[in-house]
């Protein structure tokens, strides 16, 4: 009788269950080593309630505080959310200020980068499409490179942050925002040597035209010595479409605005480059970003990107992109695309001076009834000076790539992919020159997808929004499933 009572009352309150799980098995073929790992996300919702569960689990067969650590991870939050009034929640969140230059938190499935705050949220929706965000919680940086995982602010997990943010959208053109962030931390000298990141934003949208920016300021103390210490930094931004095109444009200027000033950050400036590099994540970095686009003809698309970052002083280290980028579809039947890609890099990556690569590519798609056809082809011209030898000896190389796809109706996709350079001295690669991979995806049914890789990655050095790591290269099997509840 009870058992029914209660199914009575979880029916009537229209309980639901959703949830997203990752399994992964890595094996190695270098040393036979293994690894394996499983994360789940789990959201029940019962009226106006709801709770969440989440489980990291990574465990290597070989492992040591050098190599690969184990990692067992199991989180959890409960909130309290009536529609259009107001979010309480106690446990793991997620949150980010404006655009992120007083205080940005995330998950990142694609880059496997879990930013996450701990402890208690709340949320309040106010009159004049305003709503206000307090929060006082821990930081814990979760970050996967060198093939395993790392809690990057491990030292720092007792520091604490607090903040209070306000938004206002009183007329639909207009938005703006103030924010107030406090980070006490373990390594402060004294009681009153906490950091304050405070600042706002202001947006306006206008018919086609949309502009606007952020300002924030950053007044801390210098680490162990005491004596104040001062950061500022600011984002404008200015999109506008017009008859088929579209132009976007970002100008960043950061000065001592990253904190703290090491492998992690409370806060994310963002950076102006189309790939996602940085120099320092908002320590000393000053440039902007370019984006024009739009189809002058029915079936052709053209785009052109333009983007510089580099340190105040405009010399020691920075990075330059340009891309150009067409694609024309054919009917339903034929799409191709073609790019053009330039960068160089000076300083960004450990052990390299400068990097320049010039990069051209063509994507040809073919779909004929349940029948699709992939070929990329890819060709890069690098010159590379490294900083760690003695000669300085410039290397310019090589690096190829070509890759077919077949994909039969909605189940299966097939791809065969080979990478290389034409150089085996190369550190980047671990004296490696050739990856042949072999790729097989199969979509079991609507909520599960299979996904077996053999074969070689070549790995090397890779960004996302501004944050940066090294991906070793690696020859062996994964194997992935992905099931959605």
């Amino acid at each position: 009788m009870l058992a029914g009572l209660v199914f009575s009352l979880l029916v009537n309150a229209n309980l639901t269950i959703q949830g997203v799980n990752r399994a992964e098995f890595w094996g190695y073929q270098k040393d036979w080593a293994t690894h394996y790992e499983d994360k789940l996300d789990l959201t029940a919702r019962y009226g106006d309630f709801d709770a969440e569960f989440g489980l990291l689990w990574f465990e290597p067969s070989k492992h040591g505080p050098a190599v690969r650590k184990r990692l067992l991870l199991l989180d959890y939050s409960i909130g309290y959310n009536p529609p259009d009034l107001l979010e309480l929640r106690l446990g793991k969140f997620f949150a980010t200020f404006g655009r992120g230059l007083a205080l940005a938190s995330y998950a990142d499935d694609d880059f496997r980068h879990y930013k996450s705050l701990h402890g208690i949220l709340g949320r309040l929706k106010l009159p004049l499409g305003s709503e206000l965000t307090l929060l006082g919680a821990r930081l814990r940086d979760i970050f996967f490179q060198e093939n395993t995982y790392k809690i990057m602010n491990e030292q720092d997990t007792a520091d604490q942050v607090m903040g209070a943010d306000l938004s206002s959208m009183p007329v639909e053109f207009l938005k703006f925002g103030s924010r107030y962030v406090r980070i006490n931390r373990e390594v402060d000298p004294t009681a009153k040597a906490f950091t304050e990141i405070f600042g706002g934003d202001l947006q306006f949208d206008i018919g086609p035209v949309s502009a606007g920016g952020e300002i924030c300021w950053r007044l801390g103390t210098k680490p162990g010595i005491g004596g104040r210490e001062k950061g500022f930094g600011y984002v404008l931004s200015l999109s506008a479409g017009f008859a088929g095109f579209s132009v976007l444009g970002q100008y960043v200027d950061y000065n001592r605005l990253g904190f703290p000033p090491g492998v992690y950050h409370y806060n994310e400036p963002s950076t102006p480059i189309k790939s996602g590099v940085a120099i320092n994540r908002g320590i000393d970095e000053r440039g902007f970003g370019v984006t024009i686009s739009g189809m002058p003809t029915a079936g052709l698309y053209l785009e052109a990107d333009l983007g510089r970052l580099f340190v105040h002083d405009d010399t020691s280290a920075g990075v330059i992109e340009g891309e150009v980028k067409s694609r024309y579809s054919a009917g339903v039947n034929w799409t191709v695309e073609t790019k053009f890609n330039h960068s160089l890099q000076k300083n960004i990556e450990l052990g390299t001076y400068q990097r320049t690569v010039e990069r051209p590519a063509v994507l040809i798609n073919y779909l004929t009834g349940s029948h699709t056809f992939a070929l990329e082809t890819e060709m890069g011209w690098v010159k590379e000076l490294p900083s760690d030898t003695a000669e300085g000896k410039e290397w310019r190389y090589h690096e190829p790539l070509i890759s077919f796809s077949y994909g039969w109706g909605e189940k299966w996709l097939f791809t065969l992919g080979w990478q290389g350079v034409d150089m085996d001295s190369l550190k980047r690669y671990d004296n490696q020159r050739s990856w042949l991979m072999l790729e097989v995806v199969y979509n079991v049914n609507e909520r599960n997808v299979l996904r077996v890789r053999v074969g070689a990655e070549k790995g090397g050095y890779t960004c996302s929004g501004g944050v940066c790591r090294y991906e070793a290269p690696f020859r062996g099997l994964k194997l992935q499933l992905i099931s959605r509840i």
